[in-house]
This record gives C-alpha cells, structure tokens and sequence, in this order.
C-alpha cells in the first residue's frame, strides 16, 4: 500500500474556466450543475474539495491506524511535508522507517512569514530525519543513492534511481532541492511504476545514463506535478509509460499534459478525477480508479 500525501484538501486558486472545460461545460453551466452535485457542494471550491480524500482520514479508514512501515520523504520542499506535523506528532502515528536525502537544506522563522505552510511542519520534519518520532518513539532513517540495494525494499520491488552523490552534492551547492528528489521504480507481477519526486533535467540525463535498462514503466507519476520543468522528452520516450498521473490543484501555466500524451500515454489528473487509486493485482493487470471507483484504464 502506498499513499501519497501531497495536496490533501488544500485548495487550488482560482480555476473555473479549466474545471468546467474539463466537464465539458461552460463557465456559467458549470456553476449551475452544482446544485446537481453531492449535499453541500454550493461552490466550484466545495465542488474541488469533494474530489479529494484527506490523507489522515484515509489512514484511519482504511488503514486502521496502524503502524507507518515506510515513509520516503521525496526532497525537502514544503509542499512535499505540508502535514507531517498533524500525521506524526498530533495523530502519533507510529513510524518504523524514514527514508530522506543528504540534503542541507535550512530555513528559519522569517521563511514562514505570509507563506502558505507551517512551521510546524518543518520543525517535525527535522525530529524524524533525526530518528525522533511521536512520543519519544524512534525510528530508522535510510539515507540511500541511486543503486543501493538492501533487503527491505529490493524484496519490496524498489529500485532507487535517483539521486546520486554528485546530484545530491550539486543541489546542496545551489540550494535548490527538486533533483535532489528519490526516483523510484515499483515492481509487481511484471509490471512497474515510477515515482520521480520533483526530478528535473539533471537527475533525468544521469537516470538515462546510468540506469537506462530499468527506465521503462506501465505508470508514470508526472514529475513536478505536470510541469514542463519536471517533463524531459528523452526520458519519457524511454520510460515509454501506458499511463501518466498528474498530482496537482491549480493547472499551471507550464503544464505539460499535452508532451506526455505525445508519447502515447494517457493522461489523469488529481484536478479533474479527484484521488487517483493505481492497483496491480498478482496476475499483473493494472487497474488505474478515480475517487468513486470508476475505472478510468485497465491495463
């Protein structure tokens, strides 16, 4: 089971126009088959929320409460930890491992100023890098590179194929984080997924270089959300994915939907199909769901 906790329900800006295009209504009838909408939902807001799961209600729900096994936090940007303070410290969930980056990234007090995130977060995000958990509880912190191989996640099917040293050393130099971010291969039953973080051009030429092989992927998580700074033509083309997932609110301005579905893959977004749920069952079919259920691709 993976959860992938970034964008929860916090709110996209302003976007009518392109949540309405994607139902293939106009502005205005858009605003009116609201009222056709689940109890609530009054507004294209209300509406946005209803797609998406909150990712500690989700834990509860369908996980019981039980113990994390594996955190990997991707790179050290705050949209990538907002909730970790509410998931570990106050919901005390229990941690066994937490993977993280060689970074040395530092922010203070000032950096919080009129921004959309909490210190809070970042304050617990450098108690478990430390090994310190809810309650005084501990944990193990993995720092690993591209390559490494152990027991507890190559049994999983895990493959790290990014960051190397020399990216991790060139993103601490530049204080600019996004290629400092884990890439990583899931496979099951012949079947393969990668998840590339905030991956950028740099870790994608090093990734083709070094690990061309273990590139292809049934499924893609669109890097940076979708955008272009995340989308490489090269490493697509190699990836060569059936299926491409954009994990975004706000469709921004450099999206890079259309480059994806040039290489023939198809294309979701968490903003127009709400939670996305991807499935390989043991007989490697992939089963791709939106957040009712219906089945958007059965690969």
């Amino acid at each position: 089971m993976m959860v992938d906790i970034n964008n929860s329900k916090s709110l996209p800006e302003e976007d009518i126009e392109a949540l309405a295009e994607s139902k293939f209504l106009s502005k205005a009838a858009f605003e009116l088959n609201l009222a056709a909408t689940p109890a609530g939902v009054r507004s294209w807001e209300d509406y946005y929320e209803s797609l998406l799961v909150d990712p500690v209600d989700y834990h509860r729900d369908n996980l019981r409460s039980q113990e994390i096994f594996r955190y990997i936090q991707t790179h050290p940007d705050l949209d990538h930890m907002s909730g970790l303070h509410r998931f570990f410290s106050q919901e005390k969930v229990a941690l066994l491992n937490f993977w993280d980056t060689s970074n040395q990234k530092s922010l203070d007090t000032t950096d919080f100023t009129n921004a959309p995130y909490d210190a809070l977060d970042w304050t617990t995000y450098q108690l478990l890098r430390l090994g310190h958990g809810p309650d005084d509880s501990t944990h193990v912190v993995i720092n690993a590179y591209a390559g490494d191989l152990r027991d507890y996640w190559a049994q999983d099917g895990i493959e790290i194929l990014s960051p190397t040293p020399d990216i991790v050393d060139t993103c601490n130099s530049s204080d600019s984080y996004n290629n400092i971010s884990f890439v990583l291969r899931l496979s099951y039953a012949g079947r393969s997924i990668i998840l590339p973080g905030d991956a950028e051009g740099l870790a994608w030429k090093s990734m083709l270089s070094s690990f061309p092989d273990s590139l292809p992927c049934d499924v893609l998580k669109a890097s940076h959300h979708g955008r272009e700074s995340g989308y490489d033509y090269d490493a697509v083309a190699a990836m060569s994915p059936s299926a491409v997932i954009c994990s975004v609110g706000k469709k921004p301005s450099t999206d890079a939907s259309d480059e994806y579905a040039s290489h023939g893959a198809k294309v979701f977004s968490t903003r127009y199909h709400g939670t996305i749920t991807v499935t390989i069952n043991a007989y490697g079919e992939i089963w791709i769901d939106d957040r009712n259920g219906a089945r958007l691709l059965t690969l």
